[in-house]
């Protein structure tokens, strides 16, 4: 039933590796901004770059192309999951985290064999067990504001599917845990073949402008 999510993923293996070196970030600067997350920032690089231009400051970036929130695969190690991604970063002068999170876990790992509604239930549900974690420690350390861009529908009626519950579970509860969760699928319905590349998966230029314009509308 969902076999083919896993072999997309791995169609896009390549183009992941060679271009996770915008997934490495600046460390013990002023920025008083990071982001963590997977290859929709770190693939281009676009957003990243869109909103250090618009608010004219540096902005850390940690994110790498291929990462999950648990586990690992051949294109992004268990070392840089996106919770080591925060954990490990340099978070002196940091109030705000911009990040995402968990479309990996779909496309390369425990997932992506998925073939049952339990099966998917229980890595939605591990997901945001190991987020809300995440979201406590950012507290704990004193981050002000947390903010969780949520992934795009891309068309394909089985990946919708189980995006459209973990956004939904998302909408409904991450309010209520402190943390600004931006649904960006009505920005993008009926402008997939403007905003999505040829890979199915990753923004446009144009994406990944609306995407950063999603997010500075949230900003504090």
């Amino acid at each position: 039933m969902l076999n083919n999510v896993k072999r997309f993923g791995l169609a896009v293996l390549a183009s992941c590796v060679a271009l996770n070196a915008w997934s490495i970030g600046g460390g013990g600067s002023s920025a008083d901004k990071m982001i963590v997350g997977d290859s929709i920032f770190a693939l281009s690089g676009d957003i990243h770059e869109y909103l250090e231009e618009d608010l004219n400051e540096n902005i850390d970036t940690h994110a790498r192309s291929g990462c999950q929130v648990n586990g690992g695969s051949l294109i992004c190690s268990r070392r840089y999951t996106i919770p080591n991604q925060y954990d490990n970063a340099d978070k002196s002068g940091i109030e705000t985290v911009i990040m995402n999170g968990g479309g990996n876990d779909f496309l390369l790992g425990d997932g992506a064999d998925c073939t049952t509604e339990s099966c998917v239930e229980e890595v939605l549900m591990g997901i945001e067990q190991t987020l809300a974690g995440m979201y406590n420690d950012m507290r704990n350390d004193g981050i002000d504001e947390i903010i969780f861009l949520g992934y795009y529908n891309l068309g394909d009626p089985e990946r919708d599917q189980i995006n459209t519950v973990s956004m939904t579970y998302k909408a409904e509860n991450y309010p209520q845990m402190g943390v600004k969760f931006i649904d960006t699928r009505p920005a993008f319905a009926g402008n997939e073949s403007r905003y999505i590349t040829s890979d199915g998966i990753h923004p446009t230029e144009a994406g990944s402008r609306v995407l950063a314009d999603l997010i500075l509308d949230t900003l504090d």
